[in-house]
């Protein structure tokens, strides 16, 4: 049983022929081709280089596929931050300004202490107020 199950497993890895007659016909066997028949390759290298170029082919598509998805998630994430910033810029921009309007128009300003009761502010803080939100503005509003 050994013996059969061996010569069996030789026949099963025997070359195919691939090649063209002499009418230009293409003909497959696992016989090589006759003297006045035009070889192209045997099945065998022939798969295998088709199969080499295709697996080539392949995995050059998948890694120029991976480094576009790289690249589009990364200016994603890049586009992202920015517009994060953007945001946070503009709402720091409005709260210095409202900030300002309050400080600006108001007759009485009052911050709040830590045990939550209102403070009024008097001339002097309301000054150094006044120039802090200055600051805040033009360092937000560019």
């Amino acid at each position: 049983m050994l013996l059969a199950a061996l010569s069996v497993g030789t026949y099963a890895h025997a070359e195919l022929y691939k090649w063209t007659d002499g009418r230009g016909k293409v003909n497959y066997s696992d016989q090589p081709p006759t003297v006045n028949a035009q070889a192209l390759k045997s099945g065998s290298a022939a798969q295998a280089e088709t199969t080499n170029q295709a697996t080539q082919s392949l995995n050059a598509q998948d890694q120029a596929y991976q480094k576009r998805r790289k690249d589009a998630d990364e200016a994603r994430a890049k586009a992202e931050k920015e517009a994060e910033q953007e945001r946070i810029k503009r709402e720091n921009c409005a709260k210095a300004r409202n900030n300002l309007d309050n400080l600006q128009n108001k007759p009485r300003v009052y911050t709040t202490n830590a045990a939550g009761q209102r403070v009024y502010m008097d001339d002097a803080a309301r000054a150094g107020a006044l120039a802090s939100s200055q600051k805040a503005v033009s360092d937000f509003c560019k």
